[in-house]
């Protein structure tokens, strides 16, 4: 055979590697590679022969209503997209991921009579256009609707293209650098899902997925040297409003990459959306991620991918908590599974299916996915901790004059304290030295400066708590328990921040690692304010500055410190000014 025989021959069929995936396997005109090994810098072989067919079973051939999916409705191509055998394999049977429906939980509350819904099953595929039930189990259903019926398709393509034209020609690339730093430590997203759809085509995505990936991925486009070289920047500013605008048309159309969506945009440093989140949640709900669904009728993968959103959306709720102040949505008390509405099974590692499926990909990757996978595990658990904290002491009942802090006093207030304080302990005393802040690995970003940042964010939750309830009638040798407690974390605190080297900054942080930053100062702020010597105040305001200098020396690389200090200057103002002050005429403050 010729090499040019052979070359036709390569065309025809698919590499090695989209063999084993049993994905298509897509060489655009002029390239030596298809576009999966070309992403992930594969050799692209066409060593292994084709495997032989079997003869159909015709006892076994599929019925009409098997051809048509569980919702009686064929799936169709997108806009401009040839009709592909192998496209909508992974998506069959979904729930929330088929092209073309979208699908809302029915909760035991509605008006909806769950036993009467398989009644309707039959109506309903007689006529499309109208909602159609689906049984997942005994206790869970859902309303599918076509999305024609809540958005137009020609405007998603629109959008679609307009999205793909403002990064041109950076999309494969910005997907490279999205899937090697952000989404080992926030796998949000169903990495092999996405990358087959996007080795079919952009147009198979929601638009603001689509602009939320390649959002998030700019913040790290230095580490591709096409995006280093290149001449022209991506607007950003036009992206995001891209994001937001499609955004608020795909809620009307929800699917859970509508909320994948949201939680990626709402990662961005800059999003100032201040409703987004309380959307996000109810959004959550009426797609049935707060319930328990191991033995749905769905896709084992996209069970996995439902309990990491669950998650995800519960970590946002509780630590919004330190960037908006607003109580949480989501119950304190998950695991009374007797009254919970929050009934989501445990995130484990076989919620992480890509472990095996991408193992060479991730050895290679710039974080190790791994450790990515651990550290959101690990995450979860100090979070839950974290919602019993901010419920103890910073609920509006427990917080108003006369409330529950008020009537224990600093005495009662300890006494809430110190099993929580126990539980922050035992979890840091438990992480593997592999999570620990000092490890680090030559040419990897790191994955565990957030977890220490986090769990460190959570003991001065406590601390100040404790502060605020010290007043003139504490007796002395309590109050000084308590400040020798709340300077020794604030050294801490302190400590790591002045710890974090660039395999940390560099890394991806999460929404609330600024104000997690900023904290730190404020809590210094609190200490600075309610000091009865001259003294100690002086302390705290030198340590303000060294804050301040140490976000200064980190602040150009990485966003959320830049973030951090402006936070910190708006909070604290400038403390210098007032140290002379301090040191002829200062009189402690208390609340």
């Amino acid at each position: 055979m010729s090499a040019l025989q052979a070359a036709n021959q390569a065309i025809r069929r698919p590499c090695d590697r989209c063999r084993q995936r049993k994905s298509r396997c897509v060489r655009e005109p002029g390239q030596q590679k298809c576009v999966r090994c070309t992403l992930h810098r594969h050799e692209c072989t066409y060593l292994q022969g084709p495997v032989p067919r079997r003869r159909p079973d015709r006892q076994h051939s599929p019925s009409r209503s098997e051809e048509l999916g569980p919702n009686g409705l064929s799936p169709s191509p997108p806009v401009g997209q040839a009709s592909d055998s192998a496209s909508p394999s992974r998506l069959n049977g979904t729930l929330g991921l088929e092209p073309h429906l979208h699908s809302t939980y029915i909760g035991p509350a509605s008006y909806h009579e769950p036993t009467l819904l398989d009644l309707k099953s039959s109506t309903a595929q007689a006529n499309q256009d109208v909602g159609q039930p689906r049984r997942v189990n005994q206790s869970s259903a859902f309303i599918t609707l076509p999305d024609k019926s809540s958005a137009s398709e020609t405007q998603r393509i629109s959008d679609l293209d307009q999205i793909e034209a403002s990064i041109q020609p950076f999309g494969p690339a910005l997907v490279k650098v999205y899937f090697q730093i952000v989404h080992p430590l926030y796998p949000i997203l169903d990495k092999g899902v996405f990358l087959e759809k996007y080795a079919r085509s952009y147009r198979e995505f929601s638009p603001p997925l689509l602009a939320a990936v390649y959002l998030v991925a700019l913040d790290w486009r230095l580490f591709d040297r096409a995006l280093t070289k290149a001449t022209r920047v991506p607007d950003t500013a036009l992206l995001e409003d891209l994001a937001m605008r499609t955004m608020n048309d795909d809620m009307k159309r929800a699917k859970l990459s509508t909320l994948q969506a949201g939680l990626l945009l709402l990662q961005r440093v800059r999003s100032t959306s201040t409703t987004l989140p309380s959307q996000l949640l109810a959004l959550g709900q009426s797609l049935g991620v707060h319930v328990d669904c191991s033995d749905w009728t769905v896709p084992e993968w996209e069970k996995s991918l439902r309990r990491r959103l669950a998650w995800a959306l519960y970590m946002h709720d509780k630590w919004g908590a330190i960037v908006h102040g607003r109580p949480s949505l989501i119950p304190v008390q998950i695991d009374n599974g007797n009254f919970s509405d929050w009934d989501v099974g445990p995130c484990t590692w076989a919620d992480f299916p890509e472990a095996t499926d991408h193992e060479n990909e991730d050895i290679q990757g710039i974080v190790d996915a791994g450790l990515g996978r651990a550290a959101f595990i690990q995450l979860i658990e100090l979070t839950k901790i974290f919602s019993e904290i901010v419920a103890t002491f910073c609920s509006v009942g427990a917080t108003k004059k006369g409330g529950l802090l008020s009537q224990i006093g600093t005495t009662g207030t300890m006494g809430l304290a110190k099993p929580l304080v126990m539980r922050l302990r035992e979890w840091h005393s438990t992480l593997p030295d592999n999570l620990q802040l000092g490890t680090t690995y030559s040419h990897r970003l790191s994955t565990n400066g957030p977890l220490h940042l986090s769990h460190m964010a959570a003991e001065l939750t406590i601390h100040r708590a404790l502060l605020r309830t010290l007043s003139a009638d504490t007796p002395p040798a309590l109050r000084s328990t308590i400040r020798a407690a709340a300077r020794a974390r604030l050294a801490s605190a302190m400590k790591l921040i002045e710890s974090l080297q660039p395999e940390h900054t560099q890394s991806f942080w999460g929404f609330s690692a600024a104000s997690q930053v900023a904290m730190i100062g404020s809590f210094a702020g609190l200490l600075w304010a309610t000091s009865a010597e001259t003294e100690e105040a002086v302390e705290f305001v030198n340590q303000l500055e060294r804050l301040r200098w140490a976000l200064q020396m980190r602040a150009s690389a990485a966003p959320f410190l830049h973030e951090a200090l402006r936070m910190l200057d708006d909070e604290v103002g400038d403390l210098v000014a007032i140290r002379t002050a301090t040191a002829v005429d200062y009189m402690p403050t208390w609340g």
